[in-house]
């Protein structure tokens, strides 16, 4: 083991960073899980996919709270974040504070473009399905554009993009350090080169169908969990 400046907070704040990486994943897949299970129940108002949009159903008051609690749970990476950079503080530092600002940035980003599914899409939506086909297209390209704002350039680009700096800087730490095993660094390097490479062939269309088989938040979930893993079992002497 190599020195380090530990002390009691600092261990502490490990564990719980840990722990909220871990609740992070499971309950950014499970809420996702469920709410797709929730919808298939739902009467679907209308389509909007011929507008690059999305299916749109009658969502019930159940499935805003999730929807909200889906956008909040982001939030649970800034404290994982902070626990990383204790982590590997000595002689990375450098290194895990840049991490930790990026981290930082993307989950707030990313909790700002999940924001707009309960409160612009849901008021937005729902209007939208009550008016006559001639008085929607004005309301229709204001929908697109928050979508393309706030779920593409805040949420895709800047939110996930931000967290897949985090996640390149802290596997390479971990290749270099010898507080964790080295395949565990080369595990998680790949896992983030797999989430990068899914985002890039999404918005470039070089294969267009990718992200249908594979999503990359999923891909991204396992990083995270398997990070709080190995911090909560961590031992330093």
């Amino acid at each position: 083991m190599t020195n380090t400046r530990f002390d009691a907070r600092h261990t502490t704040m490990i564990i719980v960073g840990g722990w909220c990486l871990v609740l992070f994943s499971i309950l950014f897949a499970g809420i996702t899980i469920l709410i797709d299970n929730l919808v298939q129940t739902q009467t679907m108002l209308y389509s909007m996919e011929q507008h690059n949009l999305f299916k749109v159903a009658a969502g019930s008051g159940t499935i805003r709270v999730l929807l909200t609690l889906y956008a909040l749970t982001p939030l649970l990476l800034i404290p994982g974040a902070v626990g990383a950079f204790y982590t590997f503080i000595d002689p990375h530092e450098a290194n895990m504070r840049v991490g930790m600002y990026f981290a930082t940035a993307g989950a707030l980003a990313l909790c700002l473009s999940l924001l707009m599914l309960p409160s612009i899409n849901w008021h937005l939506s729902t209007y939208i399905s009550r008016l006559p086909a001639p008085d929607q297209p004005e309301l229709i390209v204001l929908l697109q554009s928050f979508h393309s704002y706030l779920g593409v350039f805040v949420g895709d680009l800047l939110g996930f993009g931000c967290l897949l700096i985090w996640f390149f800087i802290t596997s390479f730490v971990m290749l270099r350090s010898p507080a964790v095993p080295h395949a565990l660094g080369v595990i998680q390097l790949i896992i983030a080169i797999c989430a990068a490479l899914i985002l890039l062939f999404r918005y470039s269309y070089l294969v267009p169908d990718a992200h249908m088989n594979v999503q990359a938040p999923g891909v991204m979930a396992l990083w995270i969990f398997i990070t709080g893993i190995s911090l909560i079992s961590l031992r330093k002497e």
